[in-house]
């Protein structure tokens, strides 16, 4: 509940300035990229103790065990090429947000034509005791294809 009450405020405070020692985009981008790269050791490195991903199936995936089976399916099926277009962060206390939009262009293994999925991402981080920001919690969302 203090994590929920935590956010909300974040939210609130909409286009504030990030506080002095946090980018939280460059967080994200730095999953983007090892995400791009299929860099699984790389991504789990970004979570915090028992982090937590909402997938776009509606799933919730908690611990790095479940993250990183899911993820490592995911990856052995398809090869990403993920942009994040980071809109909107903040942070206050020991919570920070980025959220926006994403362009991810996805080949699945042995095709050699590729799908092009849009649509929302929300990532949450904590600052961790050494004063390192982690993520949270994530989320995903795509646009209806149709739309697109």
């Amino acid at each position: 509940m203090r994590t929920l009450v935590g956010l909300a405020v974040l939210i609130a405070v909409g286009g504030a300035a990030l506080a002095a020692n946090v980018d939280a985009p460059s967080v994200s981008a730095a999953w983007a990229q090892a995400w791009s790269a299929k860099d699984l050791d790389t991504i789990m490195a970004l979570y915090a103790p028992e982090p937590v991903f909402l997938a776009n199936s509606g799933e919730r995936w908690s611990g790095d065990d479940e993250i990183r089976t899911n993820f490592a399916m995911g990856l052995s099926a398809f090869t990403p090429n993920l942009t994040l277009h980071s809109l909107n962060s903040a942070a206050s206390g020991r919570l920070a947000f980025d959220s926006g939009t994403y362009d991810e262009i996805i080949t699945a293994a042995g095709a050699t034509a590729a799908s092009h999925v849009r649509g929302n991402y929300l990532f949450v981080f904590q600052r961790q005791k050494d004063g390192e920001w982690k993520i949270l919690e994530q989320t995903f969302t795509q646009f209806d294809p149709s739309k697109l």
